[in-house]
């Protein structure tokens, strides 16, 4: 393997503008890792490799020219299927989308591409963004890369998969009710969800419709915090800050260990007390307690989806065409499938979820109300919390049929809207990664990197950091 594999994106950044990399053998290094793991990954599903060498050529001429160069120059980047990126493929997973071909990127793609990233590929996610696992019908299942057996979670499980093994440095996802921050704990990556409607989502499928927009985000992935600061500055355009922890001393954050109705493992509890520790030895204050109004806040959720927010979710997997979710499972049940069972499960359960809990009264916006207000008044208007993002580890794939009762520790989150950094903080016994979320007040993404950034310094050595990436295909 490519000892330029382990570097982390800033550090890649570096050797390339001091000339120790060319952008070339960057990018060549990062196509022949995908190409030595996606086969027992399946996580890089459209490839752009003769592109990605053309424009690697093209960054080292810029270098040979002493031009100026962007934050991200030569860097190799994956991007999840669901955005456009020009001339590739973009079909979010479905059969309805096989055939549309962007000719502009995404607003966010743009950015990343315009501080000099090169983008090698796009990576598998569930057909139109509604599975917490990662298996489309035009693409088929990811396998986590530290157990094949094992979902790498859902909807950015294929670049969670495809960055932990070493195949990118830095990708892009989206979080509509934990899709970044459940695969980037289950593959021991780092993920931030920030606030949402922050970051663009201009050609990204499916459009965020309605109060769908309050719920959706999207945000960068790595394996390291300084990386994925590096991709937030640039894609929120806001001035980067450095991750200095020593501004949080003193600072009080709260934590808490499960979502109040479903117990956490030993494991993840003892992720969380560790990343606790780590910030009370960095001179912060912890103090243990929970907002009431996550428990059951899939309730919320689903009351946040309206009419106008359900024909939305039903033309997003018809590609814009108006599918039912009846009519989809008729064609299942009949072996005339247009949609993959798990994406099905989690459609029919939000649609007709949804329709109960409008009918039942429930109302999603006083919920979130509710919930960002308790939330502020534990942490303040600038400050965050610690607590797990799902009760165990990495499951095995077909978990996700008992979502239901734990998709909480995830969508309350979503519900307020709220910014969530998720980082490894080690490995259970059974040799997968443990992560946890650091959930903050509105617009204080800088504050949960420099926290965060805290806790890999303390929890992570490089080692760790960098995956111990194996020889045999998937991560060791």
């Amino acid at each position: 393997m490519h000892p330029l594999l382990s570097l982390s994106a800033s550090q890649l950044a570096q050797a390339i503008q001091q000339g120790t990399f060319s952008p070339s053998t960057v990018v060549d290094a990062h196509i022949a890792r995908i190409e030595a793991v996606n086969p027992a990954l399946n996580a890089v599903v459209q490839q752009r490799f003769a592109r990605a060498r053309q424009e690697a050529r093209e960054a080292d001429e810029r270098v040979r020219q002493g031009a100026s160069l962007g934050p991200l120059h030569g860097v190799p980047i994956t991007i999840k299927e669901a955005f456009d990126v020009a001339g590739t493929p973009a079909t979010c997973g479905l059969l309805s989308a096989k055939v549309h071909l962007p000719q502009q990127d995404a607003v966010a793609v743009a950015r990343l591409k315009a501080a000099g990233a090169i983008v090698l590929g796009k990576t598998n996610t569930p057909d139109n963004c509604w599975d917490q696992e990662t298996i489309s019908y035009l693409f088929g299942r990811t396998n986590n890369p530290w157990d094949l057996a094992r979902s790498p979670g859902g909807s950015t499980g294929g670049e969670a998969a495809i960055l932990a093994a070493g195949g990118s440095p830095l990708g892009l996802g989206s979080d509509i009710a934990g899709s970044i921050r459940l695969p980037a704990a289950w593959c021991g990556i780092v993920g931030l969800r920030p606030t949402s409607g922050l970051i663009n989502e201009v050609g990204f499928w499916p459009p965020s419709v309605g109060r769908l927009a309050d719920l959706n985000a999207v945000g960068p992935m790595a394996r390291r915090v300084e990386d994925v600061a590096l991709a937030f500055a640039i894609l929120s355009e806001q001035p980067a800050q450095p991750l200095d922890s020593a501004s949080l001393a003193g600072q009080t954050f709260g934590f808490w260990l499960d979502d109040g109705l479903i117990p956490s493992s030993g494991a993840v509890q003892g992720g969380v007390n560790a990343a606790v520790r780590a910030l009370t030895d960095s001179g912060m204050r912890a103090h243990q307690a929970a907002p009431d109004h996550r428990r059951l806040a899939v309730a919320g959720w689903l009351a946040r989806i309206n009419e106008d927010e359900r024909e939305a979710i039903c033309r997003g997997f018809g590609g814009g065409e108006l599918w039912s979710p009846l009519r989809e499972l008729q064609n299942n049940l009949t072996d005339q499938p247009r949609i993959a069972t798990g994406a099905l499960r989690y459609w029919l359960s939000s649609h007709y979820g949804s329709l109960l809990m409008n009918r039942l009264g429930v109302d999603g916006q006083i919920w979130r109300h509710q919930l960002r207000a308790e939330f502020t008044e534990l942490v303040g208007e600038d400050g965050f919390a610690i607590c797990p993002v799902f009760p165990t580890t990495a499951p095995r794939h077909g978990w996700s049929v008992i979502f239901p009762l734990t998709i909480s520790y995830q969508t309350w989150v979503n519900l307020a809207g709220l910014p969530a950094l998720v980082v490894p903080v080690g490995r259970s016994g059974n040799g997968m990664p443990v992560g946890v979320q650091l959930v903050g007040a509105p617009g204080t993404e800088w504050t949960l990197l420099k926290a965060g950034y805290a806790i890999q310094q303390a929890l992570m050595p490089v080692a760790m950091n960098c995956l111990h990436l194996g020889e045999s295909g998937f991560a060791a």
